[in-house]
């Protein structure tokens, strides 16, 4: 399927093993740049302000993860995890015919970035992991009211369960600040909402995921991306995951919470196209 616009052209497919995807460019996009998103988020969480402002460099490629969006959503959390995830992400890969890719992962999707990557290390020309973790040992907590409540979202329409979690991503005057974006992600996602079989396996991927071995033996090059008022992944993960990659650059970002892209967004695209450059 093709959808063009004035300047930005649209592909989407879907893998043999039933993902959907999309591939997001421009006249001017060059290298590809992979991204994953995190828990319970289908391609449609990333605002498209951000993708459209990366595919003037970019061609950009994003996907529903399992058990959201266009998707296939298996119905036993156990068939959620985050290896399973991983190589969800290699028949996308495949499913384009791209040979070398940069990959950004936001949130567990940097679980899975980390997964994908040492898996496939030649594969990934530049790593970015923006607000997530290595898992294991090296996981600092969230207070558990918070990963309790973003686990369970309440409310009694979808867009109160929407807000319910961007409200624990945000504080009060940062969520307002973001509502434009939160409402454009709404529209677009509102349609096909994340099951809670999935949210359930998606629980269960991030619980069971130790990425901490793969750190010593990474040389990609990768950014590490943190607000330092992040409540849902402690700013603590990525200072763990600086610490444990030789290669790496870490970047903190002053009054900036759980979503770097959405808050500082023209920040991240500069920092992600400099980056990659490198």
């Amino acid at each position: 399927m093709n959808n063009s616009t004035e300047s930005v052209t649209i592909e989407e497919r879907k893998t043999d093993n039933g993902i959907f995807c999309r591939r997001t460019y421009t006249c001017t996009s060059k290298d590809h740049l992979v991204l994953v998103m995190g828990y319970g988020g289908s391609l449609r969480i990333w605002p498209a302000t951000f993708v459209n402002q990366l595919a003037k460099t970019f061609t950009v490629i994003t996907y529903d993860n399992r058990g959201t969006g266009l998707s296939i959503v298996p119905l036993n959390p156990e068939e959620y995890t985050v290896k399973v995830m991983a190589d969800d992400l290699f028949d996308v890969i495949s499913t384009f015919g791209i040979a070398s890719h940069h990959l950004l992962g936001y949130s567990m999707g940097g679980c899975m970035a980390l997964q994908y990557a040492h898996d496939h290390q030649d594969y990934v020309e530049s790593l970015f992991l923006m607000s997530s973790t290595a898992g294991g040992a090296l996981f600092a907590k969230p207070d558990k009211a918070v990963s309790t409540a973003l686990a369970n979202p309440e409310g009694k329409t979808l867009w109160d369960i929407y807000m319910s979690t961007f409200g624990l991503m945000y504080s009060p005057e940062a969520l307002q600040r973001c509502m434009p974006t939160i409402e454009a992600i709404y529209q677009v996602s509102k349609e096909c909402p994340t099951r809670p079989i999935a949210l359930a396996g998606h629980s269960n991927a991030f619980r069971g995921f130790d990425g901490t071995g793969y750190l010593a033996n990474l040389k990609i090059p990768t950014t590490i991306l943190s607000g330092k008022a992040d409540r849902l992944m402690p700013v603590q993960n990525s200072l763990n995951l600086a610490e444990n990659l030789s290669n790496s650059t870490l970047v903190l970002l002053d009054d900036c919470e759980h979503g770097p892209h959405i808050q500082n967004e023209s920040e991240v695209v500069e920092l992600i196209v400099r980056c990659a450059k490198h």
